[in-house]
């Protein structure tokens, strides 16, 4: 088959799901393909294609696509006739191989009925993701795939497929998967009778989960009741019992927050507890190099910082936060190391008739797989929601004023009240369950220490992304780091 992916250099810029649109491409290239649907009558053939993406800089990243091939090699992205790709439902139910030229292709849907696969009745495409790419088969399961893939076992997998068979009841159960194996020449064969052999070495491909169609994701739960809230507010409230009136305004939203600390808390047991059955998934008491490399891994990201466009980190505030990372040098029980969820945050979140269900896994998609899949402390999640509340409470603000104006003024001291009180929700929830698990610091003020920094630690990360994405927002993780230091350096 002909395939011509050269022009594609001029196409994955524009993607949505392509991770590196400020470096030049030098070319694109297949590693490997499988023929998922042959083209007949002039229909286009479906493959599904490993493609090695070379940029200029010489730092090479795998990518994978369906892709409808054209007679003449051209070729698209099969996302642009989604219909075309039912056919993943019956490669994942009839748990089928497919072999390509230097490997093979393989689909396994355990939870699937191979006598009725899913995307018979009905397909679509989701179009609210960033980094993936998936599709919904008859409103039952929801296949994502992952664009930019690696070797090794992808923690959305390897975590989801974990709890999954651990009966953990808040996540979408997993269904099916995709992935691909290597394959390498027997030992003493050659030319054209030689044998190829799976290696071993896999790329996960994607995952396939139930889909839940009655739920909202967190983040827009959030933020209707924090609209509510503010649209409420007309200035003639009684300033000194404000906190009670938010308490009382959002009592729904809190209670959910405060159910969403325990499920967190519950993964984080679940992971903890899990080296029984899995020597990939378990607990590890952090050590004195752990706090040395989260500091470490702190201060880099404060020296990335191009400080010249943030007037806002003073001197003093820049102190301020060298002096919070160095209290990690007092920290003498950090507590254990777990996997983690390593992108937490209300929109990896939905909340439905079952409650709260966790979604993604994959970790920071711009972490190496290696990264991603190391044990840390659990506080890195606890620290990655907090701040979502922050978020969540100043996107709504943004919306309903100009900052500066009569208004602003007059919502934000509410804003920062509904943030403190979901703070206080989740938190105590989590500690109330965390501690099946034995994940925290049995000192408090080891504790506090180290909650502070992750939160520090997560907010410059963010004040990084927000400069390069949404510079309007920089405010916000800007405020969260004076907020913690002010909280420390008082406490």
């Amino acid at each position: 088959m002909n395939i011509d992916v050269g022009p594609l250099i001029h196409v994955l810029p524009d993607q949505r799901w392509f991770g590196s649109k400020d470096r030049a491409l030098r070319a694109v290239e297949i590693r490997d393909h499988a023929v998922l649907d042959e083209g007949v009558d002039g229909r286009e053939s479906l493959i599904l294609a490993l493609l090695d993406v070379r940029f200029v800089d010489g730092r090479d990243a795998l990518y994978q696509m369906p892709l409808l091939v054209a007679d003449d090699g051209t070729v698209r992205d099969a996302l642009e006739d989604v219909g075309r790709l039912a056919v993943f439902g019956r490669l994942l139910a009839r748990g089928e191989t497919l072999r390509g030229e230097h490997g093979s292709f393989r689909f396994g849907g355990p939870g699937l009925d191979p006598l009725s696969p899913p995307g018979e009745g009905s397909i679509r495409a989701l179009g609210t993701e960033q980094s993936n790419s998936s599709i919904v088969l008859d409103e039952a399961v929801i296949l994502k795939l992952i664009r930019r893939v690696e070797e090794g076992d992808n923690p959305e997998l390897e975590l989801n497929r974990f709890l999954t068979n651990e009966g953990f009841e808040y996540i979408p159960a997993q269904v099916g998967e995709v992935f691909y194996v290597a394959s390498k020449e027997r030992e003493g064969s050659v030319g054209l009778q030689a044998q190829l052999y799976d290696e071993g070495t896999n790329i996960d491909l994607g995952i396939a989960q139930q889909f839940i169609g009655d739920a909202t994701d967190g983040w827009s739960e959030a933020l209707k009741h924090i609209a509510a809230l503010y649209d409420g507010i007309s200035g003639e409230e009684e300033v000194s019992s404000r906190r009670q009136q938010v308490e009382a305004v959002c009592s729904t939203l809190l209670e959910e927050i405060a159910a969403l600390g325990e499920v967190t808390a519950g993964v984080h047991v679940a992971f903890a507890r899990g080296q029984e059955y899995d020597p990939d998934v378990g607990r590890e008491t952090a050590t004195s190099q752990d706090l040395r490399d989260w500091g470490m891994h702190a201060r880099h990201a404060l020296a990335s910082l191009p400080i010249d466009r943030v007037p806002q980190l003073t001197p003093e505030l820049l102190s301020a936060i060298d002096r919070l990372i160095g209290g990690l040098e007092r920290v003498t029980d950090p507590g254990a190391k777990t996997r983690i969820h390593g992108d937490y945050h209300l929109g990896q979140t939905l909340l439905g008739p079952r409650g709260w269900l966790i979604l993604d896994f994959e970790g920071e998609p711009l972490r190496s797989l290696e990264e991603r899949r190391a044990f840390q402390s659990p506080l890195r999640d606890v620290a990655g929601m907090l701040r979502s509340f922050s978020y969540a409470a100043y996107s709504v603000l943004f919306e309903r004023a100009e900052p500066g104006t009569g208004r602003w003024k007059q919502l934000e001291p509410w804003a920062t009240s509904f943030e403190e009180l979901a703070r206080d929700y989740f938190w105590q929830a989590y500690l109330r369950t965390s501690h099946e698990g034995d994940l925290l610091s049995h000192d408090r003020d080891d504790l506090g220490i180290l909650l502070d920094f992750f939160e520090v630690d997560k907010a410059l990360y963010e004040v990084g992304y927000d400069l390069g994405h949404r510079p309007d927002w920089v405010r916000i993780p800007l405020r969260g780091i004076r907020d913690v230091i002010e909280r420390s350096e008082a406490g």
